[in-house]
């Protein structure tokens, strides 16, 4: 429940946000808003304000509209008919359509200026252990080395260290990094293997690195549903105390243990409000072969030592344009990966629908106001750019329509528009039933 809460406050935020966009603009290039929709079916919740708009709240959230004056819709009176949208000039029209995916992507950038102004905790980049004749090794990184810039962008904790160095992943190519080593800093040339970005998680490990990482508290702070961890009866706040008789105090610990564990039953104990459980948990293979429980530690029961404790954190006008940075990287990220799966170079798997949006919604909003402003960010982008994707019935397809218009001179005839539409819904059925299947498949599969 708490998920599917998470997931409808996140709907509508960003459904209110795209639809005003439209909304906005409209009103600034004169054309009359009949209705102004959260959701669609009967409404719930209606209110017209004094210039004729009809604001209203429906029952089904998968979306939302901004119906405007159109004489294609209805009869318009004649004196209203300068503010149909049909009588606006093209650049009016594009202007309308696009005010819609632009909203998204503002507030995307709204939403990391003020997750940077406000400082995003973390840990600082320093490795304690390269392997040898790995590609971390070879261009020169040590044991004890602090990362402290990628590509000349300050990087102070290793989620930062990370998304610089998953610029290169893609294509696989070569980022410039500044460590302090035993007091001075070098430059070192870093050449990163070609990843496919469902297979991102693994990059430090691919590099052959490991980041030195403080002792947590074997604490559970997230349970993924459908898990093994959920399966097997474990819970949010459980401390994990022995596993087949062996006692294991520490995070890292656990980790090592159920890595190496995959398909096998273990028999583990954990504290649960002052009593003792056992439990049979079996981990999973990822597609490592390493287990996989489907579970995360709780950070706040450990203390972090003041020496690994690191912000990432800019001025106003530094933290808008590292926002602009952010929002235009993940763009680009979500744009390879729709051309990838297009072109078959990324699986269709990793698309995925409500159930997986919705769980994902939760499980951020748990983790604290950073986790879920930054999700919110990145589906407010996904949502954008899905907007204008040449597909009739989104705001890609009018576009698409509003160009072959400039093109031809005059409008494309409206009997291909109504075709249009209908591949268009025919297209979005599927899309949605792919998105649907996949969400099951992680839940049942």
């Amino acid at each position: 429940m708490q998920s599917l809460f998470f997931f409808l406050v996140a709907l509508a935020v960003l459904i209110v946000i795209h639809e005003y966009g439209h909304f906005w603009v409209a009103r600034r290039c004169g054309v009359k808003v009949l209705r102004f929709s959260v959701g669609f079916g009967k409404p719930l919740w209606r209110y017209v304000d004094k210039t004729g708009t009809e604001f209203v709240l429906a029952p089904f959230p998968l979306g939302g509209y901004v119906k405007m004056l159109d004489e294609r819709e209805a009869e318009v009176a004649e004196q209203d008919k300068e503010r149909a949208f049909n009588r606006q000039s093209l650049a009016k029209r594009s202007a309308i359509v696009v005010a819609g995916p632009v909203a998204n992507l503002l507030f995307a950038i709204l939403a990391y200026w003020l997750l940077f102004i406000t400082g995003i905790p973390g840990i600082k980049p320093v490795i304690e252990q390269v392997e040898t004749d790995s590609v971390a090794w070879q261009s020169g990184l040590l044991a004890g080395d602090e990362i402290t810039q990628v590509d000349g962008r300050a990087t102070p904790t290793w989620n930062s260290v990370f998304k610089a160095l998953l610029l290169h992943v893609e294509q696989g190519s070569t980022a410039t990094v500044d460590v302090l080593s035993g007091g001075t800093v070098k430059t070192v040339t870093l050449t990163l293997p070609q990843l496919d970005l469902s297979k991102a998680g693994q990059l430090l490990t691919q590099l052959g690195v490991t980041p030195l990482r403080p002792e947590l508290a074997p604490v559970l702070g997230q349970i993924i549903d459908e898990s093994p961890a959920s399966k097997a009866g474990l819970r949010v706040g459980d401390t994990l105390i022995a596993a087949n008789g062996v006692s294991l105090n520490s995070w890292n610990q656990w980790v090592e243990l159920i890595q190496g564990k995959a398909d096998q039953v273990l028999t583990i104990t954990v504290e649960r409000q002052g009593e003792y459980v056992e439990l049979q948990l079996m981990p999973v293979a990822g597609e490592d072969g390493k287990g996989r429980i489907g579970a995360a530690v709780d950070v706040d029961n450990s203390e972090l030592p003041v020496e690994l404790q690191a912000e990432l954190r800019f001025g106003p006008l530094a933290a808008l344009q590292e926002a602009v940075i952010q929002t235009w990287l993940f763009t680009s990220s979500t744009l390879k990966s729709l051309w990838g799966m297009l072109t078959g170079n990324v699986s269709t798997e990793n698309l995925g629908g409500p159930i997986s949006i919705a769980q994902i919604a939760g499980s951020s909003a748990e983790q604290g106001f950073i986790s879920f402003v930054s999700f919110l960010a990145m589906i407010s982008i996904t949502l954008g750019i899905l907007n204008l994707l040449p597909i009739p019935m989104l705001d890609g397809g009018h576009l698409a329509l509003f160009l072959m218009e400039a093109i031809r001179g005059k409008p494309v005839p409206e009997n291909i528009q109504i075709k249009g539409q209908q591949i268009g819904l025919f297209l979005l059925l599927m899309l949605m039933f792919l998105a649907f299947f996949n969400d099951l498949s992680r839940l049942f599969g």
